[in-house]
Formats: structure tokens, C-alpha cells, sequence
């Protein structure tokens, strides 16, 4: 057989099948990521027993965020853009993006201000079902999200009296607020007269800042 013979059959053969795209290959696995980011569960969740008593009620209200729907009749293009705002919402958007224009002194809910607290900053608060009070808060000058946060927090800490409900003795109280950086991400709001028995308890880990 010649040369150009056996060129020939080998060119007449069977070919190869093309090699996936790089860019489709790259996109799958994005798209992989970005699907298990937003559908995985938090991995910041609390043990059962830091959120229940003896008597089954919770010792903490956490902050979450609330659940939405997803609009009808998005095309995939508006369904991703959805779900990356969702992500955001959920995981907390940058501190930049948020600006608070100052506000006088009031009155102002504990658990409220902290559920907005956690929408600026993605922080997860678990706050002593104890505290039933408010605390007077206000900023003379325009802050942005985490000027405002760190404010906020600082209010709940020098508040000399907030009104606390004691389970043991079925009265209101009133009290100092201890806030507890265990790690980051996650604070605890309590009564400074429970911090001794719920370290003890194991409920309270050592503040990081």
C-alpha cells in the first residue's frame, strides 16, 4: 500500500468527537456554585438546646429574614437576577449601600432596630426573650449602614434601665443589656443578671470583637 494510500484510509476513519466548550463547561460550574450559595441551608444555625428552656419555649428570638415568593412569569434571565438579589438580601449587602439620615432621640423597639440591624450587615441577633423594654436612641449626623449598626448596639449597652421580664419570679424588672460578639456574624442580646448562669449554662461563649 502506498503512502497515499494509507493517508487516505486513515483519514476516512472514524472521527473524534469535539471537546466540550470551555465557556459552557466555566458557565455549568458557576451556575452550580451560585445554585448551592443560594439553596444551602445556613451553616450559622444555633444548637436546640441554646434555643430552648426546660420547659420547651426558647430562651432567644433570632432575627431572620422573611421569606418572599418569587414573581410569576419571570423569563431564566429574570429568575437568576431573583435569585442574586435574594442572596444578598439573605447573606447581607455591603455596608456602603445603606445610608441613615440623622434622627432625634425616641423611643425605639429592641427587636425591631436589630431585625434592620441584620438586614444591613447579614449579622444574626438572638436576643433574650427576657427583654420585653425599649431603649432611647437617635444619631445627630448621616451614617452609613455599619456607622449606624455600631451606634445602635452602643445604645443597647448604655442603657441604664430596659424593662425585663423575670420567668422565675413572673414581674418585670428592669435591667443592663450585655451585647456579645461570640464569633462572627452572630450577637446575643441578654440581661446582664442572666449572663453568670447562662455561661454556666453553656448558653453564652467568650465575646470576639
Amino acid at each position: 500500500m502506498s503512502i497515499e494510500a494509507a493517508k487516505s484510509v486513515l483519514e476516512s476513519g472514524p472521527k473524534k468527537r469535539p471537546a466540550l466548550r470551555p465557556l459552557f463547561v466555566v458557565g455549568t460550574i458557576c451556575a452550580a456554585v451560585f445554585f448551592g450559595w443560594v439553596l444551602w441551608p445556613s451553616t450559622q444555625e444555633e444548637e436546640a438546646h441554646d434555643l430552648s428552656r426546660a420547659d420547651g419555649r426558647s430562651r432567644f428570638c433570632v432575627t431572620s429574614y422573611s421569606k418572599r415568593q418569587m414573581p410569576p412569569n419571570l423569563t431564566l434571565r429574570q429568575r437568576l437576577f431573583w435569585l442574586w438579589m435574594e442572596y444578598n438580601r439573605r447573606r447581607g449587602k455591603p455596608l456602603g449601600t445603606f445610608s441613615f439620615p440623622a434622627a432625634s432621640v425616641r423611643s425605639c423597639s429592641i427587636q425591631g432596630l436589630l431585625y434592620q440591624c441584620m438586614e444591613v450587615t447579614g449579622t444574626r441577633y438572638l436576643i433574650a426573650v427576657e427583654i420585653v423594654g425599649t431603649v432611647d436612641f437617635g444619631t445627630t449626623n448621616v451614617l452609613t449602614g455599619g456607622q449606624w449598626v455600631q451606634a445602635f448596639e452602643r445604645a443597647i449597652e448604655s442603657s441604664k434601665s430596659v424593662i425585663c421580664y423575670a420567668y422565675g419570679k413572673k414581674r418585670n424588672l428592669e435591667d443592663t443589656l450585655l451585647v456579645i460578639h461570640e464569633r462572627p456574624g452572630l450577637v446575643k442580646i441578654l440581661p446582664a443578671s442572666k449572663f453568670a448562669d447562662d455561661q454556666k449554662a453553656g448558653l453564652v461563649r467568650k465575646a470576639q470583637r
